[in-house]
Order: structure tokens, then sequence, then C-alpha cells
């Protein structure tokens, strides 16, 4: 998390998650072979806010400025100074 960002109550950031499209076992005692597991750095980059009860998953970019609307779920990554929300987030305005 970068210089001048925040989180709000509630937020959740995951940089492993089972994959539940099922193509694969989950479960912790699954020999890792039979399993689907996606991991990743989630970055947040300078200026962002995050709302609260946000889930933001594996491989993740929140680009500068970024604000995130409460409850969103981000799974892909967003683009700098943009207002994003909703599950999916989904770009609102453009600030830049």
């Amino acid at each position: 998390m970068a210089d001048f960002s925040g989180l709000s109550q509630g937020v959740r950031i995951y940089s492993g998650s089972d994959d539940y499209t099922g193509g694969f076992l989950t479960n912790p005692t699954i020999p890792a072979r039979y399993l689907g597991t996606q991991s990743g750095v989630v970055v947040l980059s300078r200026h962002v806010i995050i709302g609260s009860n946000t889930v933001i998953l594996p491989r993740v970019t929140i680009g500068e400025g970024s604000s995130v609307g409460a409850q969103a779920l981000v799974s892909k990554s967003l683009e700098p100074w943009g207002i994003d929300a909703g599950g999916p987030a989904k770009a609102g305005t453009a600030l830049a």
C-alpha cells in the first residue's frame, strides 16, 4: 500500500484464492495437484481510497488516485484516477 492511501473498515485483501468454477477440487485436505488455486500480488497505488467491506482478489493493481465504492468486488486491475463500484467493480467517472 503506497503513501496517502486508505482502507475503510471491513476491507478484505486476498493474495490467494481457490478456483470455484468447477474444474478443480477445493478443500484444505486435497493434494495440491488437484487444486486450481490462484495467487498473486495486490498493489494499492498512491492516493487510493477503498470503501468499507470491499473484497480485493489476487493479481490486482489499483491505479493511482482510484476510489473504490463500498462493498465492491475488485477482481481485475483498475485504471488510475477512476471511481469504481459494484460487484464486480466497474468504472464510473474518470477524474483525470
